[in-house]
């Protein structure tokens, strides 16, 4: 009794995507309402050309993220893997992980099936899961030092919460390096009991024994996840000059920090409908840049970011053509 139908769970959350995706669109809507669309238009149009280097400067981020994923894995299992085939594999889970309603879930799991089959299904998933832990930590390091470092005196309208935020910053920041402290003090004792059964019962423990084991690389795995999220700053230097509001490097960079805690917020939202162009506005609007800049800003990464999405959704269609019998069962 009080226990919901799966049925019922699975109409719940399909009525939450679609209320999410509805709500998205709704903010992109309003916006589009009250900054007038012909003028978001003139601006957004007026990169021109300089739409094919932003989308050209992507490829810089995936090489950074592939490497990332290379140090996610020990040398032995790294070594079972091309690197060109990990760099087609994240944009293809990149891909999956922007045009599906999965909070992230779908893309990490398509990267896996896609690898080698020959290659056992723990190793192959394995990569993937600690790929995901020093990504996130490599996104909320970036976020967290950028706010600690970058937001105090730019944007007056958080000014009496700038000490706050940052000792909220700064607190994250020593969380995350006790935790990894302590990882390295456990790696002094025994090994992580490994799960019986099913491969997956055991990938918290595999994840686990590699923080142990391999410390040097993942300390470099999130040093080439946070160069991949810095790197992203150089993309908007370049788009606000474009759209005739240059900005220095540091204001670039603190936009991207922001942009990434916006990003963090509302990772459920597929897509990024609406949620991509409502955090550029409010931020550009909060360091005097112009909201209808913000706006066009937004919609210009947008499209970038459905480029690139739907290229790794192509590719992996025709991945799965060319490997039909594409699994992750046990072995």
């Amino acid at each position: 009794r009080g226990r919901v139908a799966p049925e019922g769970k699975a109409r719940a959350v399909k009525l939450l995507r679609k209320a999410i995706l509805a709500a998205g669109l709704l903010t992109l809507a309003f916006l589009l309402w009250k900054l007038d669309p012909a003028e978001i238009w003139r601006r957004s149009s007026a990169v021109g050309w300089g739409f094919l280097l932003i989308l050209a400067q992507e490829a810089v981020p995936h090489l950074f993220n592939t490497l990332g994923w290379v140090f996610a894995m020990s040398r032995e299992h790294a070594r079972l893997f091309g690197f060109w085939e990990l760099y087609r594999h994240r944009i293809q889970g990149d891909g999956v992980n922007y045009l599906t309603p999965s909070g992230t879930i779908a893309g990490e799991y398509t990267r896996a099936l896609l690898l080698d089959n020959a290659v056992a299904a723990d190793i192959r998933m394995g990569g993937v899961a600690a790929a995901n832990c020093t990504q996130s930590i490599a996104q909320i390091s970036f976020a967290m030092l950028g706010t600690a470092l970058l937001l105090p005196g730019s944007i007056p309208a958080l000014s009496p919460y700038e000490d706050s935020l940052r000792t909220l910053a700064f607190s994250v920041l020593a969380g995350l390096g006790a935790a990894g402290a302590l990882e390295l003090f456990l790696r002094k004792g025994p090994p992580p009991p490994a799960a019986q059964g099913h491969w997956l019962k055991g990938l918290p423990s595999q994840v686990r024994g590699y923080f142990r084991a391999h410390p040097g690389r993942w300390l470099a795995s999130t040093f080439f996840f946070g160069l991949g999220y810095a790197w992203s700053a150089l993309e908007v230097y370049w788009a606000c000059r474009f759209l005739g509001t240059p900005v220095d490097a540091r204001t670039a960079l603190l936009i991207e920090v922001l942009s990434n805690s916006a990003d963090m917020l509302f990772f459920m939202v597929p897509a990024k409908v609406g949620t991509q162009e409502a955090g550029k506005t409010a931020i550009f609007h909060w360091l005097g840049l112009g909201a209808r800049t913000g706006l066009a800003f937004g919609i210009v990464r947008h499209l970038r970011e459905l480029l690139w999405a739907a290229l790794g959704m192509a590719l992996y269609s025709l991945e799965l053509r060319k490997n039909p019998g594409a699994n992750l069962k046990a072995t």
